[in-house]
């Protein structure tokens, strides 16, 4: 198999890495005790290699969210007892025998706070978004999830991780609570007076910070070699924005300064020096832990890596690793056509190219520029002495990104490809969304705004992901336009002075607005992700199935209503 071959040939410590797979968490920590048992079938190995490859199932996420019947290692010692563990049939058996259904361990809850007609909703006029808003409440009583007690008192038999409070999941195959989603969850939350269920939903989110040093991609142990965007800090403020305790924003200070420690260690793989003008320059990428598949990928990672027989396997599952923790899995971003065959500026570029953990994104960096001067506003909010540090942060950073990021004949900033030593050739929509909503465009709003307008990627049905349509490889390119980057988009361009930017900002809310309540009316769903150059159609493409329901996608309309409301309208 290519992930034995990779253990084969590779470097010591590529199989020294191997050998850990699953065992080994972001933080460079290992795992202890239950949770380390419990990766045992789940985070890797002879079991979960062999159900995976016998292909029982579908989707690779559903066996790794099945709960063990019994302790793993009794489960373990009866699959070795198998004559022939390639006998599709008896291991389907073993399989009913040794495990409960997926996500079954996660008990439907309705949050305590919900309201049937939140006092905000109420003040839409518009009857028809009125109508729409209350339905999307209503789905957070069908989002809500509790795990089983027995996930915290058995966790060996489980791939869930405990959580003190009950939580909002995205919907669909994502049963469990997800990093950057949450931060949207908890926006629409807030717009619906739930704010005692959005600080619950973060504090789950800091105890992670508190027991791992880091916030996992997801809530399950398989999860744990990965984070995700770190808006942890920016979900904090959004919740003391509302509720004022400076008390609790005093308590969780410490360990979102924590997990900003986490990004910024050199023991991590989150760093990056380049070579500036004036001396070096640090930045940050995305970086896995894992060196083999992923477990709720693991067919189709097997598939990329054999895709490409002249690269190292475990560079292959780290890059597609990498690019999980991006939130944008998969894109034309991450893929290098040198490594694997195709053209990214033809579209034909291939998911075995993926080298993400070779990127330096405009995003993350801008997600940190947004902790360091958040962390430096609760400090000054508490009126604590010790915040400058951040400021400081702050102004490094920004002084590195305009200086590696900006591409003046394009008019926006653009990842950097540190192998090849020059931009991406791929224009992004985080290129502009996320300096916008991270204020880095300050300096030069006009131009900015120029570059957007000029990308193609503003669309009918709001904005696409990138310039590259990948014919459905990828799902985070063309045509897709996905909720969180819309947001971002339109609230950074609401922060620009003068009034071009805010006024495209309504005009691309409304767009939205329009897409989404099209594909609302048509179908009773919200989806996660749709097509940008299509109103009212879903987004598609992907190593998995298009997902309803869905946490962010209604957290951002929620928000766009609050704020479009006097203005949003149906289509008639």
């Amino acid at each position: 198999m290519k992930k034995q071959r990779a253990a084969a040939t590779a470097a010591p410590e590529v199989v020294a890495a191997l050998q850990e797979d699953g065992l080994r968490m972001a933080s460079g920590r290992r795992l202890e005790g239950a949770l380390a048992r419990a990766a045992k079938v789940f985070g890797g190995g002879p079991l979960l290699h062999a159900v995976q490859q016998a292909g029982l199932f579908k989707d690779s996420k559903h066996f790794v969210d099945m709960p063990m019947k019994e302790d793993p290692e009794m489960v373990l010692a009866a699959f070795h007892e198998l004559q022939d563990p390639s006998d599709k049939k008896a291991l389907e058996a073993f399989v009913k025998s040794y495990f409960d259904d997926a996500g079954s361990e996660l008990e439907p809850w309705t949050p305590e706070d919900f309201q049937e007609a939140p006092a905000l909703l109420k003040q839409i006029k518009d009857e028809a978004m009125q109508t729409w808003a209350l339905g999307l409440n209503r789905l957070w009583a069908t989002l809500g999830r509790r795990p089983h007690c027995a996930v915290e008192s058995c966790q060996q038999r489980y791939s869930s991780l405990p959580q003190r409070f009950p939580t909002i999941v995205p919907g669909g195959r994502f049963r469990e609570t997800y990093y950057w989603d949450t931060y949207w969850v908890i926006r629409g939350l807030l717009v619906c007076g739930m704010l005692e269920t959005a600080k619950g939903v973060a504090e789950n989110l800091l105890d992670s910070v508190r027991k791992f040093g880091f916030v996992p991609n997801g809530t399950r142990v398989y999860y744990l070699d990965r984070s995700q965007p770190p808006l942890l800090t920016d979900m904090v403020m959004a919740i003391h924005s509302v509720s004022g305790d400076d008390k609790w924003l005093a308590d969780v200070l410490p360990v979102l300064e924590s997990e900003y420690a986490f990004w910024m260690s050199p023991d991590t793989g989150h760093l990056a020096c380049l070579s500036g003008k004036r001396g070096p320059l640090q930045l940050n990428i995305y970086h896995s832990a894992r060196a083999g598949p992923r477990p709720e990928a693991y067919v189709e990672d097997l598939e990329a890596a054999r895709q490409a027989p002249e690269r190292d396997a475990a560079e292959v599952y780290r890059g597609l690793c990498s690019g999980a923790e991006s939130g944008w899995d998969f894109s034309a971003r991450w893929l290098d056509s040198r490594l694997g065959g195709g053209d990214t500026a033809a579209n034909t570029a291939k998911i075995c190219s993926i080298s993400t953990q070779n990127v330096v994104p405009v995003d993350l960096n801008c997600f940190l520029l947004r902790v360091e001067e958040g962390l430096a506003k609760a400090y000054r909010l508490l009126a604590r002495p010790g915040g400058e540090k951040y400021l400081e942060a702050a102004s490094k950073r920004k002084e590195a990104m305009e200086e590696i990021f900006w591409i003046e004949e394009a008019q926006s900033y653009r990842d950097f490809c540190l192998d090849a030593g020059r931009s991406s050739s791929v224009a992004a929509l985080s290129d502009f969304a996320t300096p916008f909503w991270a204020g880095l465009h300050s300096s030069r709003p006009g131009d900015a705004l120029q570059g957007l307008q000029r990308s193609g990627l503003l669309q009918a049905g709001g904005a696409a992901s990138t310039s590259v349509n990948t014919q459905g490889a990828t799902q985070w390119d063309a045509p897709n336009a996905w909720p969180p980057l819309q947001h971002m988009l339109i609230e950074g361009l609401d922060q620009l002075h003068g009034s071009e930017g805010p006024a495209l900002a309504q005009d691309l809310a409304q767009r939205w607005l329009s897409s989404c309540y099209q594909a609302w009316q048509r179908s009773g769903f919200m989806y996660e992700k749709y097509n940008a150059a299509v109103p009212g159609e879903g987004g598609g493409g992907g190593e998995y199935e298009p997902q309803v329901g869905f946490g962010w996608s209604n957290g951002v309309v929620l928000v766009f209503l609050a704020r479009n409301w006097l203005a949003a309208s149906s289509e008639k």
